[in-house]
């Protein structure tokens, strides 16, 4: 039964993790957050409707965490992002009024 394989040149292949290992195509991708582009971009955006920028302090009053955990993810420490849950990425989006796409990136290892 051949219901869940595809055939290549010859070469059954049960599943696409097996057609990767067979043919060594990488495909390995992992989500990076872009806090200080996102950070960035707000304050663009508030320049030119004349608000006021957001720094990494204000940021992080208003999205109710500490200014230590906004340092570590705009620095881009691996630590701090493999915790980013999806209540705080929430909390950073609408505070900086941006989406989920300004906040995290994905990117072939």
């Amino acid at each position: 039964m051949k219901t869940a394989s595809a055939i290549y040149t010859g070469l059954i292949v049960p599943d696409a993790i097996s057609f990767v290992y067979a043919f060594g195509i990488s495909v390995a991708k992992r989500v990076r957050i872009t806090l200080a582009k996102a950070l960035a971009k707000a304050n663009l955006r508030r320049a030119e409707s004349g608000e006021k920028a957001l720094t990494m302090n204000s940021l992080a009053v208003a999205a109710g965490v500490a200014a230590t955990t906004i340092t570590r993810l705009a620095r881009n420490d691996d630590k701090a992002a493999a915790a980013l849950s999806l209540d705080l990425a929430s909390k950073l989006v609408t505070a900086l009024d941006c989406g989920i796409e300004d906040l995290l990136e994905v990117v072939e290892e």
